[in-house]
C-alpha cells in the first residue's frame, strides 16, 4: 500500500496542494490569512502613506490637557507614568491588534486537536482520505484567521484609539491614536477639528489606564483566556460535525449565530456571560468618565458630547466582529445594561462609587450585581477594611 506522503500517489496538484498543507503548522495557517486580510480591509485595498505629521503635532499640542481633566475626574487613580502620544496608521493599528490578539487566538488553535476521519473501506483510497482529512484540518484555523483578519481590519476603520474595546491589549503607557479616524469622526458628525481630537485624546487615556488596573487586568486576562480555550472545543464541535457529515449547512447560513451557539458547551456559555458583564461595567464606567472629562474641557452643551454618546451606544462591523470571535454579547441591549449600572450607582453613592471600581481589588461587579448595582454596593461596603 502507497503511503500518502509518497509524491507519486497524488501527483500534479492535489500532490502539491498535500504538501503545501502538510509543511505548515497551524499557527501559520491563521496568522498568514488574517494579516493579508487585515491589511487588506484596514486600507480598502489602497497604499497607504506615513501618518500626516501635522495631525500628530495637533495632538500632542492638546495631549497634557487631556491628561490633567482625566486625572482631575478620576481622582488621580488613573494617573500613568507617561503622556507619550503614539500616532498609527490604519495598517498599523490593524497589525498591532492582531498581535496582541495573537496569544488567545493560538489558544483557540490549539485547543483543537488533529481529527481523523475514519476509514470509508476499500471503495475510497487511503491516499484520498488523508489528504481530505488534511484539507479538513487546515480549515479552522484558516477561517479562524479570516474571522480575525475581518475584526481587526474594520476595527482599524473605526477606532479612536488602541484600546477602543476592552479586549485582548498589549501594556503600554503611551496614549495610541488612531489619526485618520479622528478626523473621519470629525467630518462625520461636523465636529470641531480640537473637540475630536480631545475626545479621542481623553477616551484612549482612560481606556488603557483603567484596563492596565492590575485586577481588572488579570481579570480579563484570565477570563479571556478560558474563553480562546473553549472556543477551541466549539471548534472541534464544528469539526466533528463536518467529518460526521451531519452538519446541516443551510442552517448554517440562515441563521450561523444560532447554529454556532448550539455547538457550544456549558463552560463556555458561563465564561461568555462573566466576560460579557465584566467589558459591559468596564466599558461603561470608561464612557462615564469621557463624558465627565469632556464636559470639564468644552462645556455640557458640545457637539462633539452627543456625537460620542450616539458612537458609543453602537458598534461598527469591527466591533461586532472582535466580539464574536471573543465570545462577548455586545448588543443594544447589553450596552444599555451597562449604561443602568452607571446610573444606578452614581444614584446612590455618587461618581466616588463608581470608583470602587478602580480602587478596590473586590470591586468587580458579578453578572448579577450588573443589574443590581444596590446589591454591588451593600457587598463592597459589608467587605470594607
Amino acid at each position: 500500500m502507497t503511503g500518502p506522503s509518497d509524491d507519486a500517489a497524488l501527483p500534479g496538484m492535489f500532490g502539491d496542494l498535500f504538501r503545501m498543507l502538510g509543511s505548515q503548522n497551524p499557527t501559520q495557517m491563521w496568522s498568514e490569512s488574517a494579516r493579508a486580510l487585515a491589511v487588506n480591509v484596514a486600507t480598502a485595498g489602497v497604499s497607504e502613506g506615513t501618518v500626516d505629521p501635522v495631525e500628530r503635532i495637533a495632538l500632542e499640542g492638546l495631549c497634557d490637557v487631556a491628561v490633567m481633566r482625566v486625572d482631575a475626574v478620576t481622582d488621580g487613580l488613573l494617573a500613568g507614568a507617561s503622556h507619550r502620544l503614539v500616532a498609527l496608521s490604519r495598517s498599523e493599528f490593524a497589525l498591532a491588534t492582531l498581535s496582541a490578539w495573537t496569544p488567545r487566538i493560538e489558544a483557540m488553535v490549539a485547543a483543537r486537536p488533529p481529527q481523523v476521519l475514519p476509514s470509508s473501506g476499500d471503495d475510497q483510497p487511503v491516499e484520498m482520505e488523508a489528504i481530505i482529512n488534511q484539507m479538513l484540518t487546515a480549515v479552522g484555523p484558516i477561517l479562524l484567521g479570516m474571522q480575525a483578519g475581518s475584526a481587526a481590519g474594520h476595527l482599524a476603520r473605526e477606532a479612536l484609539g488602541l484600546h477602543h474595546l476592552a479586549l485582548p491589549s498589549t501594556p503600554t503607557d503611551a496614549i495610541t491614536i488612531v489619526p485618520t479616524n479622528v478626523i473621519a469622526f470629525a467630518a462625520d458628525w461636523s465636529l470641531d477639528a480640537d473637540a475630536a481630537r480631545l475626545c479621542a485624546l481623553v477616551r484612549e487615556r482612560i481606556a488603557a489606564q483603567l484596563f492596565a488596573v492590575p485586577h481588572i487586568a488579570e481579570r480579563l486576562d484570565s477570563l479571556f483566556a478560558d474563553a480562546s480555550t473553549e472556543a477551541g472545543v466549539a471548534l472541534t464541535n464544528l469539526f466533528s460535525e463536518l467529518q460526521g457529515g451531519s452538519f446541516d449547512m443551510t442552517a448554517m447560513l440562515a441563521d450561523p449565530e444560532h447554529m454556532l451557539e448550539s455547538l457550544a458547551t456549558p463552560k463556555q456559555r458561563w465564561v461568555a456571560s462573566q466576560l460579557s458583564a465584566l467589558v459591559t461595567a468596564i466599558e461603561a464606567v470608561v464612557e462615564r468618565f469621557t463624558l465627565a472629562a469632556l464636559e470639564g474641557l468644552l462645556g455640557s452643551g458640545a457637539t462633539v458630547l452627543e456625537a460620542y454618546r450616539r458612537a458609543a451606544t453602537t458598534y461598527g462591523q469591527g466591533g461586532e466582529g472582535a466580539a464574536a470571535l471573543f465570545g462577548l454579547d455586545r448588543s443594544a441591549a447589553q450596552i444599555d445594561r451597562g449604561q443602568k449600572f452607571v446610573r444606578g450607582v452614581e444614584d446612590r453613592a455618587g461618581v466616588d462609587g463608581l470608583l470602587n471600581l478602580i480602587r478596590r481589588t473586590d470591586g468587580l461587579p458579578t453578572p448579577a450585581e450588573l443589574d443590581a448595582p444596590g446589591l454591588w454596593l451593600e457587598r463592597l461596603e459589608l467587605s470594607a477594611p
